[in-house]
């Protein structure tokens, strides 16, 4: 459980093996969240361990524990697209906006907060409504994680999206 104001996060990805794990969980248990100035912690982090805590969390720590990223995958552009618009009336509603960009099925989302700067209700609360509109608009199960264990994950936000992305060009069959 997490409890200091900069708690340690721990992550299990149960895909992956041996030395991959191992390096991984290195990786993901050196970000601890950085929550915006004047944030509840507790409550937030409350609210943001189970978005990132294995099994069932599927959101990361990114940018030195100041934002929240991952991508979801759906079955054709159309089901990514609708996903998009219900996040964006959420957005609306919310008054805060994502990170984001879209490459035929796949959208990849990063929320944070830049004034005051990192983690913020809004974030968690916005992801774990992407959470649940992906599983309403039925975001396919995904190989991230065993994909991310052996493969270090690229820097450049849309080469990671286009590497996940399906063939929007391949004929249907």
């Amino acid at each position: 459980m997490l409890t200091s104001a900069r708690p340690a996060i721990s992550c299990w990805y149960p895909r992956c093996s041996g030395a991959a794990r191992t390096s991984r969980h290195r990786l993901m248990s050196s970000a601890s969240p950085n929550f915006s100035a004047g944030s509840d912690v507790a409550a937030l982090t409350s609210s943001l361990e189970p978005l990132i805590s294995r099994p069932g969390g599927k959101w990361t720590l990114a940018r030195g524990g100041e934002a929240l990223e991952r991508s979801f995958k759906f079955k054709t552009f159309g089901k990514t697209w609708d996903f998009m618009t219900a996040v964006s009336l959420q957005c609306k509603l919310k008054n805060h906006h994502p990170e984001w960009s879209n490459v035929y099925n796949t959208t990849f989302i990063r929320w944070t907060t830049h004034s005051p700067k990192g983690l913020s209700e809004k974030d968690i609360s916005l992801a774990a409504i992407c959470d649940d509109l992906a599983k309403a608009f039925g975001e396919l199960p995904s190989a991230d994680d065993a994909a991310s264990c052996s493969t270090p994950q690229s820097d450049n936000v849309l080469d990671r999206v286009v590497s996940s992305a399906g063939d929007c060009c391949a004929p249907k069959k």
